[in-house]
């Protein structure tokens, strides 16, 4: 892999680690970057993965809630849980490898992103 600079570092850090900008800026910023760093290949594989594993657990948390109205979802609460739990992890670890200079694909998600 050719030198990874500071800014690119930095910027796939900050797409992995958005959700403690809390609201939707665990999906907006990394929409963001992977727009405005599109034809970097480092910034762009680590915003694309950041989105798309944080808009499915988004999407999931939408359905977990939905559901909870209908008494449903509330069984699906400790699997939700899990799954940010899980994020949380995956995500630090993402970073870790981008501060490395490295690729990092999230485990489970890999046919989503690569269909997109």
């Amino acid at each position: 892999m050719p030198f990874v600079t500071t800014e690119q570092k930095l910027l796939a850090i900050v797409a992995h680690l958005a959700y403690f900008f809390g609201g939707l800026g665990f999906v907006i910023a990394p929409l963001a970057i992977l727009i405005w760093k599109r034809e970097d290949p480092f910034i762009y594989h680590h915003a694309k993965q950041a989105l798309v594993v944080q808009g499915v657990l988004l999407i999931a948390s939408l359905a977990v809630g939905l559901l909870s109205m209908l008494l449903v979802g509330l069984l699906l609460v400790p699997i939700l849980v899990l799954a940010g739990i899980a994020l949380v992890v995956t995500s630090l670890f993402a970073a870790y490898n981008a501060l490395n200079g490295e690729l990092y694909r999230y485990p489970l998600i890999q046919s989503l992103v690569d269909r997109l």
